[in-house]
């Protein structure tokens, strides 16, 4: 009996690094996927720009084999143009990956982010839940807003965040995350 797999745009938090001193440039992101059996992946887009511009793609078998499982892919690529940010695109919409040297990471003490659950409505946020910035969320997640001050997030809650999220089960084979044709 052979599986059904599913290639759907996932969702993750980036970062972009210059490799030491030179045009390299490394795209890392990180998530937790809801189960042992997804693979997530980097998958260069077919446009052709400089920089290239990178799909956040999920593999989801038909069954869900139910664990928590950690993320971390990296893709190093050639960024001849000097541009200062790279594109990634996801479920939950089009990101614009700043790319910094190691030292101006940003810290994110005290710092907060408001996240959405998926899929993403085509106005607002639902099922919005509020963590500390430098933790992982499940890769049913995206991010709505933020890393900002706690009571900035709770602001951005209160007037963007509606209702919660409509109840889905991975079990039963369905997936919030938008199929890629």
């Amino acid at each position: 009996m052979t599986e059904n797999v599913s290639k759907v745009l996932g969702s993750a938090r980036y970062e972009a690094h210059w490799v030491q001193r030179s045009s390299l440039v490394r795209l890392i992101a990180r998530g937790i996927l809801p189960c042992s059996n997804y693979t997530a992946q980097l998958e260069q887009r077919p446009e052709r720009v400089e920089p290239p511009m990178w799909n956040m793609v999920f593999y989801a078998p038909d069954m869900c084999e139910k664990r928590l499982t950690y993320f971390e892919e990296q893709v190093t690529l050639v960024n001849n143009t000097g541009a200062q940010l790279i594109i990634v695109h996801d479920a939950g919409g089009e990101h614009q990956v700043p790319i910094v040297q190691h030292s101006e990471v940003e810290t994110l003490d005290d710092k907060f982010i408001v996240y959405g659950k998926l899929p993403k409505p085509e106005q607002g946020h639902k099922g919005c839940i509020l963590v500390p910035a430098d933790s992982f969320v499940t890769a049913i997640h995206y991010s709505a807003f933020g890393p900002a001050p706690q009571q900035d997030c709770e602001s951005f809650m209160q007037s963007q965040c509606a209702g919660p999220a409509e109840i889905f089960s991975l079990a039963s084979g369905e997936i919030p995350w938008p199929l890629i044709a």
